[in-house]
């Protein structure tokens, strides 16, 4: 059977609504035309340089397998000018035809533009015709992004049409994104650009941002200033008010480009599918009656999303697929929340054979990628059933996937994600959504990163444990506590058996049950400082005749012949984990004491030992029991997001009303809790993040202090200069020479 055309999509960011709307109509062709696609995306964008994100771009390297007929490249999604070129020339290299998107004449590659200036001079009639705007700026994108000067043009055409007056300082270039509207908000607000009656903006987040923070300065929008969006994105139906938009027509300039590549590509013309053309979608903003232009199409599919992601950031996946050692025991346990994946038809990872044999513990060098690496599908799951196949073998990564060459009746399409750790590539995920021309959620990209942390987990591991067996007495330690590890803590009973033989001998472990709650609340350095503490008060109350070991990621243990150990093992931490809330480094969680004893003989097994102990359970020390307040799990839930998100602007009153609150009362318990205050808490991580982007990316310090939240630069460098004890760069060169 003749292998089907394949088209491949070079693309980031898929989960946004507007690039989404451009693969529904690539797809949705492609499907009409009996063609596959593969969309090469990557997971994260390159707005700032690190190991991890820049591992991201070699699966852009399987644009070179000689499967592809051709791509279709959006070029402008990449915000990088050296991912840019790193792909522009993987596409020359490739010798495909490739179809731009949205882009000026390009030297070597063909273009495909939609009208973008009709359709913004249809939004600045609008204001014009309807609501009697005569003085109306223009806040378009950046200055050499083609786009920009295309809806730009069109703004400039209705003005002119109008006979209204528009010279250059009624238009203004922004950046696609929240930062310009908000500057422009300000000069609007303290009187240095004098108002207007109206602003367009070049798309819905800058419409929104500047409609909110022109609200927040006092200006009405719209009895003040009438604000419209471009796009008709999610971000212009959830603000209050809603944003008067146009619904451009993405999905046609998708189809359009798949229909000139694959004439370019076939000589043949392809049957077309229904266009969905742009319309002028109304809101709040100008003034007008909302007409409900999104709601409902995506109200659906945004609860259900919502509703998933709360599994996924609250339920056990992670702790789950990384408490596991093996790769056969990974995929078993990934299997079973493949579920999270919103309308998946089918989902496979595929792993290199590199990265197995690192898991493995047979190579040890850094883990690249190039096409035509040989890879195997370690888990494939369709749309109910895990498809099982112990005869797959290694498969060249130049196929892509075993599916574009199968025997089929039907087109299909993937979404080809990289799975990586830092500077070490992994493999790739692969997401089809059957007969459905959709794209992934933002969902799908946390799904991702846990898979990424899963994996690397297995790696260290299948490293260690081939080490030990190897007779490296180096790796028989843990890295966290210094404790003995599992290995380590089996070959210490195995070498002293004869001392414990004579008595029976008592499996004690203790397990910090609290940390699941902890990482979630605090991260994994938290939860590491509290491992170490609990380490540091077993060792001082075990004596030299025991074995005391780091069983697993939340387990210690101690082996003793002393009868009664387990009371007084868990009566000496009970006092130093209760006097500890009263330190600033305090450790007061839940943890648990389990027992299994027995005489030792050739036929017990320590593994077995210790899992009948943790099972045991005979003391007990609950943290709630301690602490009863209710408001404990959303403070939590409060600090993890100011953790996330330390740039965003938080104000204690929002706070407390979200949590029905008082001010005062929210404030004591959080420190009550984390013994530091909000505030106290909020620059802390400011800081945090600050110090990681002077020393990771080459970013100029005033810039990272307004990424990370800072109005001004002077307060910036005070508040940095008083945590720190050096300026942000004197800090930047004081690590710099360490290296």
């Amino acid at each position: 059977m003749k292998k089907r055309l394949l088209i491949g999509v070079v693309m980031t960011e898929c989960n946004i609504d507007f690039q989404e709307e451009i693969l529904r109509g690539i797809i949705s062709q492609a499907f009409k035309s009996n063609t596959d696609i593969a969309v090469i995306t990557t997971m994260h964008n390159f707005y700032h340089d690190s190991a991890h994100k820049n591992t991201d771009k070699y699966i852009c390297d399987m644009v070179l397998s000689d499967r592809f007929g051709g791509f279709i490249y959006d070029r402008n999604t990449f915000h990088d000018e050296n991912i840019k070129k790193y792909i522009d020339d993987l596409l020359t290299m490739s010798g495909k035809p490739v179809m731009l998107l949205d882009s000026p004449e390009h030297k070597n590659f063909e273009t495909t533009a939609i009208d973008d200036c009709s359709a913004f001079e249809k939004l600045t009639d609008h204001l014009i015709e309807v609501h009697g705007c005569r003085k109306i700026y223009c806040l378009t994108g950046p200055k050499k992004i083609f786009v920009s000067g295309e809806r730009l043009s069109g703004y400039k055409n209705s003005m002119k049409r109008h006979g209204l007056f528009c010279d250059k300082s009624f238009y203004f270039y922004g950046d696609f994104w929240k930062d310009s509207p908000k500057r422009f908000a300000a000069g609007i607000i303290d009187g240095s650009i004098e108002r207007p009656d109206a602003v367009v903006c070049g798309n819905d987040i800058m419409a929104a941002e500047l409609t909110n923070a022109l609200i927040a300065g006092g200006i009405r929008v719209p009895e003040d200033i009438a604000v419209t969006g471009y796009d008709a994105s999610d971000e212009a139906s959830r603000n209050e008010p809603s944003i008067t938009t146009y619904r451009r027509p993405n999905f046609q300039l998708g189809a359009e480009a798949f229909r000139r590549l694959y004439r370019i590509i076939t000589g043949k013309i392809c049957s077309k599918i229904p266009n969905e053309y742009g319309t002028l979608c109304l809101g709040g903003s100008c003034g007008c009656t909302e007409n409900d232009h999104m709601r409902r199409g995506n109200s659906r599919r945004n609860r259900i999303d919502s509703r998933l992601e709360s599994y996924l950031f609250y339920g056990d996946m992670l702790f789950d697929i990384t408490n596991t050692g093996s790769l056969s025991v990974f995929a078993d346990k990934l299997d079973n929340y493949t579920y999270l994946i919103y309308k998946r038809s089918k989902q496979k990872i595929c792993l290199t054979k590199k990265y197995i044999e690192s898991a493995q513990g047979i190579y040890n060098d850094k883990l690249s990628f190039h096409c035509g690496d040989e890879m195997k599908v370690i888990l494939s799951k369709s749309t109910v059933h895990r498809e099982y196949d112990d005869t797959l073998k290694y498969f060249n990564s130049s196929e892509i996937l075993p599916d574009y060459d199968s025997n089929r009746n039907y087109p299909i399409a993937y979404y080809i994600s990289p799975l990586h750790y830092n500077d070490n590539f992994f493999g790739y995920s692969a997401v089809s959504f059957g007969k459905t021309p959709m794209a992934f959620s933002r969902l799908y990209l946390q799904w991702i990163n846990y898979v990424n942390i899963a994996l690397e987990q297995v790696r260290i591991k299948g490293i260690m444990s081939n080490t030990i067996l190897s007779g490296n007495m180096s790796m028989l330690y843990d890295d966290v506590t210094g404790l003995l590890n599992r290995g380590g803590a089996e070959q210490e009973l195995a070498r002293r058996r004869n001392l414990f033989s004579g008595s029976e001998t008592q499996f004690i472990t203790i397990e910090l049950t609290g940390l699941n709650k902890i990482y979630y609340s605090s991260g994994e350095k938290r939860c590491s400082s509290i491992t170490r503490a609990f380490a540091d008060i077993l060792k001082k109350c075990v004596s030299d005749g025991e074995i005391c070991g780091m069983w697993n990621n939340n387990t210690m243990c101690v082996i003793s012949c002393e009868k009664k150990r387990a009371g007084e093992i868990f009566e000496y931490i009970q006092t130093e984990v209760e006097e500890s809330q009263f330190t600033e480094n305090n450790f007061n969680i839940d943890f648990s004491v389990g027992l299994f004893s027995v005489s030792l003989t050739d036929e017990i097994n320590t593994g077995e030992a210790m899992y009948k102990s943790t099972t045991n359970k005979i003391y007990s020390y609950n943290v709630a029991e301690k602490i009863e307040n209710p408001q404990y799990e959303k403070l939590c839930s409060l600090r993890r997001s100011i953790r996330k998100n330390p740039a965003f602007p938080w104000k204690i009153s929002e706070i407390a009303d979200s949590l029905y609150l008082s001010k005062s009362y929210l404030q004591k318990i959080y420190k009550t809790f984390f013994n530091k205050s909000i505030i106290e808490e909020m620059i802390e991580f400011r800081i945090e993040k600050a110090k990681s982007l002077l020393l990771e990316t080459q970013i100029t310090v005033t810039e990272i202090s307004r990424i990370c939240g800072y109005s001004s630069y002077n307060y910036f460098v005070r508040q940095f200069r008083a945590i720190v004890g050096c300026t942000p760069q004197e800090y930047r060169l004081q690590e710099a020479d360490k290296y």
